[in-house]
């Protein structure tokens, strides 16, 4: 069994942001505040049994402002890192570890600087300027070694984070090329495909109105019918169970003609499920099959069978020829293999078509596809 292959609109491509989630900035802002919290603890915890609660508290606060702004002033240093730095390789972290120390270091300067300033000055010997450096390089270097080692972990979950957005971002971009890649071909195979069938189809009404005018004029209808139905959804990939129908049945009449009582063929759908809505031109496709590679080569020709049935929230459609049955043909895969790929699109694992052999022969294909409300939009894009 083959099949000729039918157009759909691509769908809009979505946006999708690559950057990492909010909450990964957000954990490395609480992890600088508890840290700044815990170090402001530690440092005046030995003063809390020795000093009155106010004075305590004074040197904690003092204390807690303190290390928030060494703290702040690394997470600055972080984030400039970060926006300013591509994660390649360890250039980032490099660029991690200046910028911190620098940070730290005009902090802790800046911190020492306002002491001096502020505080009234008492000469102590044994204070001497290198004593003092000793002190505040000390200080910068366990901020600096600090700040680094979280700094790190948090560039580490940025970049982990950035990488896997990046990789879905690639893998919807793949999905969205295929589809549309997909639909170009349909597109093309259609631009093929129609004319061919119109021009042959007009070049027989022309002999029927010179032998036979009234099934001429039958025919002209059902193309007519045909091309009504056709035409408005070349712009439009959606459809319903209904307007399939009633397209399948309009192209059958024109067969019918063509090949007289070689081609009978029967629809069994009922009303209550014309509504529901499905993609577009996939039974039709079938029946051109079931036309094309099964009865239309037998030289007593053969019967056509659509049959529609809802079972669970599932649509089940039928197509059903006793023609040749499988044969092997030039672009045999080829229709069906787009007509699996829009249900994948569209539904999911949720829809599928397969194909089994008929007894004594013929070919049924079946289309399942979960059932939408009518009016629900049909398939997602």
């Amino acid at each position: 069994m083959n099949a000729s292959t039918h157009a759909q609109a691509p769908a809009a491509p979505a946006f999708r942001d690559a950057r990492p989630p909010v909450r990964v900035g957000r954990a490395g802002l609480a992890l600088v505040l508890l840290v700044v919290f815990a170090q402001s603890l530690n440092t005046t915890a030995k003063f809390l049994a020795t000093e009155p609660l106010d004075v305590w508290f004074s040197r904690f606060v003092h204390d807690s402002v303190y290390h928030a702004s060494i703290g702040f002033a690394i997470l600055a240093a972080a984030v400039w890192t970060r926006r300013n730095v591509p994660a390649r390789g360890v250039r980032q972290y490099v660029a991690a570890a200046v910028a911190i120390a620098l940070a730290t270091a005009a902090t802790v300067l800046a911190w020492e600087l306002w002491h001096y300033l502020t505080t009234p000055y008492v000469h102590d010997p044994e204070v001497t300027p290198a004593i003092i450096a000793q002190v505040l390089a000390s200080d910068v270097f366990r901020y600096w070694f600090v700040g680094l080692t979280i700094t790190s972990a948090w560039l580490y979950l940025c970049t982990e984070a950035e990488h896997k957005a990046a990789i879905e971002v690639c893998a919807f971009d793949a999905e969205r090329m295929d589809r549309e890649t997909a639909e170009a071909h349909l597109q093309m195979l259609e631009a093929q495909i129609e004319p061919h069938f119109l021009f042959n189809t007009l070049a027989h009404v022309r002999r029927l109105y010179e032998t036979d005018p009234i099934a001429g004029a039958r025919m002209l209808r059902n193309l007519k019918d045909y091309l009504s139905i056709a035409l408005p959804r070349m712009r439009d990939g959606g459809s319903t169970l209904g307007r399939e129908i009633d397209h399948a049945v309009a192209y059958l009449g024109i067969q019918q003609i063509r090949m007289g009582r070689r081609l009978a063929y029967a629809i069994d759908v009922p009303d209550r499920l014309r509504d529901t809505p499905m993609p577009s031109l996939m039974i039709l496709t079938l029946i051109e099959n079931a036309v094309k590679h099964g009865v239309g080569p037998l030289t007593e020709g053969g019967r056509i069978e659509v049959r529609a049935t809802a079972v669970d929230g599932r649509l089940r459609i039928d197509v059903s020829d006793n023609g040749r049955g499988f044969v092997q043909s030039t672009g045999g895969g080829t229709g069906l293999a787009n007509i699996r790929a829009r249900l994948a699109s569209s539904y999911g694992s949720a829809a599928g078509l397969s194909l089994a052999l008929n007894e004594p022969g013929g070919v049924t294909a079946t289309i399942v596809l979960p059932v939408a409300p009518a009016g629900a939009g049909g398939p997602r894009p």
